[in-house]
């Protein structure tokens, strides 16, 4: 491109030329984004005059709003239009890169704090998989081994609940891809234990049997978008899959020698590094936060002890490893360039995101970011997980142990005792419990003899908790009265109890809730209304003597499962307001979305036309801000009742955004039934909906609700 101003107009002609190289700039390297469509006139930049480019209107790209190219000079007056050529493969390509944007955490600039500026650099090899119908691939250098401080940080040397939260959560990123593109996406995990282990102290035996462990948590937890490599398999030895402990063992200091040997860069300076690559520095200063307490109690630390000033020999000591880890995880890292070309870069470390997307295992309310191999979990009282340093919480939390090892902490609270039934608890992510009997009893003990009050507790503050294993369950009458034992049993015109199965009826004015549809994300009882009362107890009218009626939804439901759908389908759906603000994107807050109202009309069974009802309310216990909503449920998705929903004072974009948030794994549980669980949830803190199942089939859940 080429243009000279004519001498009538005022603009220095070495800033525009200088401005029409950083335009060719960016024609180039969007040439290189989209290959197959680099063709002449396929990107319009229209050329204007000078004093028209300058302050001109701000481009529209049609890519996605956080992408920014790589390497691309700021321009300090505004780019031409450029129109970036639209095709399905390349729109799909970018809503899966938001969706992995959204479990991301990158150090972003002042300008688009926590935005991932090298986003643009994955859309061709994203776009490339959705072309050749496959799933999305994605690598993470990750799960090495444990902290060798073991007193003061972790739990001992094998994996806990902490890298099964991780790894779930991972494992949640791609379902969520498969939601929105039918092949999904898979996380590959390059263990880099071997890579640093010898520097810390740890055996080459531990990190075979860690490695080994998640694998098998992999498959015990049907992980199934998950995989796991080792070093030896970046290293294209033949013959991997059967390698066995022995053999790994004698040859695991070979591996190390050859990655080392292959792969490291040439002329590579690790100081120079540090001082100008952000990146590096970020993942050096963390080295050297972690090294200083892993190695506390180390050969390191003491060898330094036995020389003079041994604060600085330790200090210089951990500078020195920081710097060896650095190099080496420079060779790793090109390991994993050459063998997974064409994979989205993950991190556990901080970025500013230009060559990969730094990703939270287990992300924090207060957005620390601790690996569950440098911490323990701590399970609060609210089904929170914390990632937390083992010496900072043994006063304040129980040690749970499973099959005879520490698994985790739990916060201490009466809640847990159950009295003669002795139990076991499992947290289930990303919220809800099962309580078991201990596998230690003789029998099943009998839902006769359990104290539900304890259940009604605990899920006012970790909803869902399911009885599980227990005897009588089934057991209508025993079912009902323990219904009262809970709070004020709440009847409908049908009675107390619905029998929730599917009545094979397809007509418009059937109750959904009894067939076998999916049903769209909502509260019970948000079409249950009565009378308001004064103080006196009296009924309340309006100014024309009608009866002032108010939306009393109930406190809670009460489940259990006679039969179940089968497999895969049939699941209920529980969102946790708790976990939507913790996830809820800027620029959306808790007091922005407490102010909106809403309106929905429904037909159908469902027939009403309710205005001004809450997005939020707080909670009756815990003050929390609580979510109220019924998801827009048009009849593309059923035969039965429909409903539009609108935002009455606000953006209709809050529609999209709750809908987007209330399904989100890393807010929405997927509970699987089994026959005979009980289950009680908070339906004030939880929304709730149901999956699609086979009509014939014998699935049937008996309902109560109670306050």
């Amino acid at each position: 491109m080429s243009a000279v101003p004519s001498s009538t107009e005022s603009v220095d002609v070495k800033q525009f030329t200088a401005l029409e190289q950083k335009v060719d700039t960016l024609v180039a390297q969007l040439q290189q984004l989209f290959p197959s469509q680099a063709k002449p006139g396929e990107f319009n930049l229209k050329k204007k005059k000078p004093n028209a480019l300058i302050g001109g209107p701000i481009p529209s790209l049609p890519l996605s709003p956080e992408i920014s190219l790589p390497g691309t000079p700021a321009l300090e007056a505004q780019a031409p239009t450029v129109v970036v050529p639209e095709r399905p493969s390349t729109k799909i390509a970018l809503q899966i890169l938001d969706i992995i944007q959204r479990y991301g955490h990158n150090v972003g600039s002042k300008n688009a704090p926590g935005s991932w500026i090298g986003k643009s650099k994955f859309v061709a090899p994203v776009e490339a998989h959705v072309l050749k119908n496959e799933p999305v691939q994605m690598v993470l250098p990750a799960f090495p081994f444990k902290s060798p401080n073991r007193k003061d940080k972790t739990l001992g040397n094998m994996p806990d609940l902490g890298e099964e939260l991780a790894l779930m959560h991972l494992n949640g990123l791609c379902e969520s891809v498969a939601e929105i593109y039918e092949h999904g996406a898979t996380v590959v995990i390059a263990s880099d234990g071997l890579v640093y282990n010898d520097l810390m102290g740890i055996p080459d035996s531990e990190v075979w049997d860690y490695s080994t462990a998640i694998r098998e948590i992999i498959k015990a937890k049907e992980l199934h978008h998950i995989s796991a490599l080792r070093i030896v398999d970046l290293l294209d030895h033949p013959n991997n899959e059967n390698l066995t402990r022995e053999e790994y063992l004698v040859h695991a200091g070979c591996y190390r020698r050859e990655l080392i040997a292959k792969y490291s860069p040439p002329n590579f300076d690790v100081r120079e590094a540090v001082k100008k690559e952000t990146d590096i520095c970020m993942t050096y200063r963390g080295y050297i936060k972690f090294l200083t307490k892993d190695l506390k109690y180390s050969h390191v630390a003491e060898e330094a002890q036995r020389q003079e000033n041994p604060k600085k020999r330790y200090k210089d000591a951990i500078e020195s490893l920081a710097m060896k880890m650095i190099t080496r995880g420079k060779a790793f890292a090109a390991a994993i360039e050459s063998k997974c070309k064409d994979h989205v870069r993950l991190s556990i470390h901080p970025s500013v995101g230009q060559t990969k997307l730094s990703v939270p295992l287990i992300p924090q309310v207060d957005g620390t970011i601790m690996t569950p191999w440098h911490s323990s979990v701590a399970v609060g009282i609210d089904g929170s997980f914390k990632t937390v340093h083992a010496g900072d919480v043994r006063e304040t939390h129980d040690l749970v142990l499973r099959n005879g090892r520490p698994y985790h902490f739990r916060e201490k609270s009466d809640l847990w005792d159950f009295g003669n039934i002795k139990v076991e608890f499992e947290h289930l992510y990303p919220c809800g419990l099962i309580i078991r009997p201990a596998p230690e009893l003789e029998s099943k003990p009998s839902l006769c003899d359990v104290d539900v009050s304890r259940l009604r507790k605990l899920a006012e503050v970790q909803s869902p908790v399911v009885l599980r294993g227990f005897a009588d369950t089934t057991d209508r009458e025993l079912f009902i009265s323990k219904a009262y034992e809970m709070g004020t049993v709440l009847p409908w015109t049908f009675g107390i109890l619905q029998e929730v199965k599917d009545h094979g009826r397809n007509d418009k004015d059937h109750n959904n809730v009894v067939s076998s549809e999916a049903m769209p994300m909502h509260y019970d009882g948000m079409f249950k209304f009565v009378t308001q009362k004064d103080e006196e107890g009296n009924d309340m009218k309006d100014e024309e003597g009608n009866e002032i009626k108010v939306n009393r939804p109930p406190g809670f439901q009460y489940f259990t499962s006679i039969a179940t759908a089968p497999k895969g389908t049939g699941y209920t759906l529980f969102a946790a307001s708790r976990l939507f603000w913790q996830y809820l994107p800027a620029p959306y807050t808790v007091e922005r979305l407490e102010a909106v109202k809403w309106r929905m009309d429904n037909n159908g069974f469902w027939d009403a036309k309710l205005k001004d009802l809450p997005l939020v309310v707080r909670h009756p216990k815990s003050n929390a801000p609580c979510m109220r909503w019924h998801q827009p449920w048009d009849a593309t998705k059923t035969k039965f009742s429909t409903c539009e929903v609108t935002i009455q004072n606000d953006s209709q974009d809050i529609v999209a955004l709750v809908d987007q948030m209330l399904y989100d794994r890393r807010v929405c549980l997927r509970f699987t039934w089994e026959q005979g669980d009980i289950l009680v949830s908070d339906n004030t803190a939880m929304l709730h909906t149901r999956t699609g199942f086979t009509g014939d089939c014998d699935r049937e859940l008996w309902r109560i609700h109670f306050d």
